[in-house]
């Protein structure tokens, strides 16, 4: 058997460039072959030191890197084999404890190894990283190439050491297939739990090709992406999923383009897509086929570069493998043939040296004869012996008593000219059969009714879904391929949401109705063929499309949902004679008043409600986690701005409760808008008000929000999710936090239509969550502090971004709560995740004072002055509980709780003051709670709970208010994970009282507040905005 890696190649290219690995900055690294030997060999030489030869296993936890690269081949090299780990998996799995030593980026695995014991820290290709030797006896294993863990498609996940004799026959086969050579460039998409990325490492290193590697962030990100691979690569092997995140523009225009550097493209792991590739596409494409426990590939097949609907399968990879086709319910050796002569079951792949041994399978015995490891997948073989993909075996499902293939449906929805890529599953809970797609189309409800069209006129009723969504992406596993658990978890948060306006019975059978595909309401209209018509009064349930499998289902869920039999609605559904409007008549008429009933039925209805009165509110199109800002304008008065998950960015007048502008960004808004006044933007006489607010996509946006036109943007090489600072008095220079790993921390100065970089650090070890806070006083003037995600606090001079000092709160605590600054007292508060309150000093960090509270804190502190030498700091916790804490500065900085008041669950919102005797305060079950402090200011009495309202959803983002020019009157702005009952799901609302965020719905939310507080006696009025 030929060596996995041959020195000879590494000398005979060791000036050719072996590694090219970009960051999230897109900053490029290279390694030559030489310089990657001598990495090789100093891994291989700390092994050897430590005894670690002989063929033992070693442990690998690294993500996409030179280093990884490196430390693999360097136990190659060294006589061992190796294990990639899983970075993310907080959880000891199986192999592990085979491993002999590890090789760590983090120290935070060590509890994964058995007894261990940290030998040394070593640097590999610029990167720190620890070594490990276990303490206990692990098993040599001279033959193997490496351990890995499948993913779980072909059933419960599985430990696999794979020897060299398995792994080799791919790396052959494919390397001559794919002529491969020292000019390629290889892309390294598969995550290094993946056996993919074994292929693509050896047959790159094996023939004196560049490996180009990308951090996992550039990896997820299909635009960011694009941009580094194109041009250059000329090879690549990624799953159907993966691939298909890139729309068909990037693939006609760059991807398949003329001009396109990609001379091979290898799609396995999933069924083959359909590729719509132009005449000129100079791309071989390649169908693979295998599984993980006859390690790697199987089968392959040149695809053609005509429009194919199906792609076979292939033939052997190599002569070795021997394939069968058996019984899917006994698992006999041959399948009945068919009509036709072709030949369907369940695929079994053997061979008599390609064996992989599986952990924990006590029924192999050392043979001579073929291994056969079942596939899990349907199969058809043709007469021509061609092998086509049909399915999973275990995707059959019985509904009505009728087995319904997920497969077959799936192939039919795929086969929509504008459908990109579709998923289908059951959820198990509720028994509905929903299925997914993606599409580029512009035209979202034709093309949605048109493909149920089609999905009737080519499947039978009992195959047709419950569900139709239409989604952005697929959700993936760590290895690329469609997730079954996130399409679960996504439908739960798209019912939520579809069902966040649901008052009643009526509104929720819309709700169902439109999901099914069936136009709602008599009179209502809907597109087709891209115009508008209007729905005949007499059109019934099976007149818009139903069905009698349908009307079963429907009718169990509204008996199920209201609560209340409703005898006569199955009969109505089914009756052609009978309109869709007599059945809306019916379920209003029957069903409302237990409906109504059984959800107000609520024991954590403290107080009536009626003090809060809803006013309007607006459709962020998905959920808010961001606290709205409001600013002054001088040439409208007080406008306010907040993102949403969606990318939108909304701006309002306030007075009006007009939008001004709608800006969407590439990717989620999480944090608040900081406005500033600008002269430098603009030639006019005043200053212009501009915005600045974080993204997702890692960049800093300034934006106008009178029109939402960008001013400028600034890369801060991840994502953002802290509001940013407008320095005091240097209304010029901005300060904001991110999730680079590089810089966290970043101080630009604005110019004309840009930003030059004054500084950038990295303060600890982890991302920026909490806003940053100026200190101003004698003391912390050019001062700021900063609080990390792994409990560190700071102060940064803005000059230079010289540390002044750092501590801890707890040591690696996550600080999600903003630290507030004292000015009269030159003290700095904050608290971290497990609830450790600290005082320090902001001259020199001195820890002055701590309180512990009884449960987690994400919420930030309000304060409330007392008397000069005396603040009350209000904070929700996690124990459902809104905490007050008496700060005395001068009487040894001391903190003493003095009241709490208990609310309907947890807090992650910020308690927010109105005045100075009310406060609002939002729980994560979608609770607004009114608390007056009149009896709590002397510390004598806790606050009290005087009015609530429940929203249709979590929040979690904090209210702001707002003084209205009237006399005692303010706004409330928040945000709601479940929008306010509206007939009209789109439609925005606006409460006079407090505004709160939520992260399930996409509404922002004007809330009234009414009181009797003035000496007049008339109701004042507080607006509150709630998301």
């Amino acid at each position: 058997m030929e060596l996995l890696l041959d020195a000879i190649i590494f000398q005979k290219f060791c000036k050719r460039i072996a590694i090219r690995f970009y960051d999230s900055h897109r900053r490029v690294s290279e390694l030559n072959y030489g310089q990657l030997w001598h990495e090789m060999e100093r891994v291989a030489r700390v092994l050897k030191e430590q005894d670690i030869e002989g063929g033992q296993l070693v442990g690998v936890q690294l993500y996409h890197c030179p280093a990884l690269i490196a430390v693999i081949g360097g136990i190659i090299i060294s006589g061992n084999s190796f294990h990639c780990m899983d970075c993310k998996s907080g959880k000891p799995q199986p192999g592990n404890d085979l491993c002999a030593a590890y090789f760590l980026g983090d120290v935070d695995p060590l509890r994964q190894c058995d007894s261990p014991q940290i030998l040394l820290g070593i640097r590999i290709c610029t990167v720190p990283l620890v070594f490990v030797s276990g303490t206990s006896r692990v098993a040599s294993y001279p033959e193997l190439a490496f351990c890995v863990r499948t993913s779980g498609s072909t059933g419960q996940p599985k430990t696999v050491l794979v020897p060299k004799s398995c792994i080799m026959p791919n790396v052959l086969v494919l390397s001559e297939q794919f002529a491969v050579d020292e000019h390629d460039v290889i892309y390294v998409c598969s995550p290094p739990t993946f056996d993919p990325f074994v292929v693509d490492i050896l047959i790159g290193l094996r023939a004196g090709a560049c490996l180009l590697l990308v951090d996992n962030a550039t990896r997820l990100s299909a635009p960011r992406l694009l941009d580094v691979l194109f041009p250059g690569v000329t090879m690549m092997q990624i799953t159907p999923s993966m691939f298909s995140r890139w729309s068909e523009g990037d693939m006609k225009d760059t991807i398949f383009g003329a001009q396109s550097t990609l001379r091979v493209l290898a799609l396995g792991g999933e069924k083959f897509p359909i590729l719509h590739r132009p005449p000129e596409c100079r791309t071989t494409v390649y169908n693979i086929y295998g599984i993980t426990e006859v390690s790697c590939w199987s089968m392959i097949q040149k695809v053609s570069n005509e429009k194919c609907i199906e792609v076979p399968l292939g033939q052997p990879l190599d002569g070795s493998l021997v394939l069968q086709i058996r019984n899917v319910d006994d698992e006999q050796e041959m399948a009945e043939n068919t009509s036709t002569g072709s030949t369907i079951g369940h695929l079994y792949i053997g061979s008599s040296t390609r064996k992989c041994l599986i952990l924990g399978d006590t029924n192999e015995a050392p043979t001579t004869q073929p291994v056969f490891r079942s596939t899990g997948d349907l199969v058809e073989r043709t007469p021509d012996g061609h092998y086509f993909f049909r399915g999973r075996c275990n995707r059959t499902i019985k509904r009505f008593g009728c087995r319904v293939s997920l497969s077959e449906v799936e192939a039919v929805v795929q086969c929509h000219p504008a459908v990109q890529q579709c998923a289908s599953c059951v959820i198990r809970e509720q028994d509905r059969f929903v299925v997914f797609v993606k599409s580029d189309t512009h035209r979202e409800l034709s093309f949605e009714q048109m493909l149920w069209k089609e999905m009737r006129t080519k499947l039978r009723p009992e195959q047709l879904p419950d569900e139709l969504h239409r989604i952005e992406q697929l959700p993936l596993s760590l290895h690329g391929k469609i997730c079954t658990e996130g399409l679960t978890k996504l439908y739960d948060e798209l019912k939520s949401k579809l069902y966040s306006d649901c008052t009643g019975p009526v509104e929720y059978l819309e709700a169902e109705l439109n999901a099914m595909g069936i136009v709602e309401h008599v009179g209502s209209r809907h597109r087709e063929d891209g115009c508008y018509k209007k729905i005949k009064s007499d059109a019934s349930f099976i007149d818009r499309g139903g069905t009698s499998i349908a009307a079963l289902r429907l009718h169990a869920a509204m008996e199920e949902k209201c609560g209340v039999r409703l005898p006569d609605l199955l009969t109505m559904l089914i009756d052609t004679s009978v309109p869709l409007g007599r059945v809306f008549s019916y379920v209003a008429a029957n069903a409302t008043i237990k409906y109504r009933s059984a959800r107000n039925d609520s024991p954590q209805q403290l107080v009536s409600s009626d003090r809060f009165v809803i006013d309007c509110h607006y459709n962020l199109k998905k959920c808010i986690d961001s606290q709205p800002t409001i600013a002054y304008c001088n040439a409208i008065g007080c406008i306010l701005s907040v993102g949403s998950h969606s990318g939108m960015l909304l701006t309002i007048n306030i007075d009006t409760n007009g939008v001004l502008s709608r800006l969407f960004l590439p990717d989620r808004v999480e944090c608040a808008v900081s406005f500033f006044n600008s002269r430098v933007l603009s030639s006019e006489l005043h200053p212009t008000l501009y915005g600045v607010v974080g993204c997702y996509d890692g960049f800093l946006y300034c934006f106008n929000p009178l029109d939402g036109s960008i001013a400028w943007k600034y890369d801060a090489g991840g994502m953002i999710k802290c509001a940013a600072l407008v320095v005091p008095n240097e209304t010029n220079v901005i300060v904001v936090g991110s999730y680079s790993p590089i810089h966290n921390l970043h101080c630009i100065v604005r110019a004309e239509s840009d930003t030059v970089v004054r500084w950038k650090v990295k303060i600890g070890t982890k991302p920026i969550l909490a806003q940053t806070v100026a200190l101003g006083g004698d003391v912390g003037a050019g001062h700021i502090c900063v609080a990390t995600l792994d409990g560190t606090i700071a102060s940064v001079s803005v000059a230079d971004g010289h540390l002044a000092w750092t501590r801890t709160t707890s040591p690696h605590v996550p600080i999600f709560s903003s630290p507030i600054f004292l000015p009269e007292h030159n003290r700095i508060v904050c608290c971290g995740v497990d609830g450790t309150l600290g005082i320090w000093n902001a001259r020199d960090g001195t820890a002055l004072s701590t309180h512990q509270l009884p449960g987690n804190v994400f919420s930030s502190f309000e304060t409330v002055k007392q008397s000069p030498d005396c603040l009350h700091l209000i904070v929700g916790c996690y124990d459902r509980n809104v905490h007050c804490i008496e700060y005395r500065p001068a009487n040894d900085d001391s903190l003493v709780p003095v009241w709490q008041v208990e609310v309907q669950s947890q807090i992650y919102a910020t308690p927010r003051l109105i005045g100075s005797r009310q406060l609002i305060v939002c729980t994560t079950s979608g609770w607004l709670n009114l608390v007056n402090l009149d009896g709590a200011r002397d510390g004598t009495k806790p606050g009290r709970i005087v009015a609530t309202m429940q929203m249709n959803g979590e929040l979690f983002a904090t209210p702001v208010a707002h003084e209205n020019v009237l006399p005692c009157s303010s706004s409330v702005y928040m945000h709601s994970n479940a929008a306010f009952r509206m007939s009209n799901p789109s439609s925005t609302v606006c409460l006079n009282g407090p505004i709160s965020t939520s992260r399930i719905s996409s509404f922002f939310t004007f809330v009234s507040e009414y009181s009797c507080g003035s000496s007049s006696g008339s109701r004042s009025r507080t607006r509150l905005g709630l998301l």
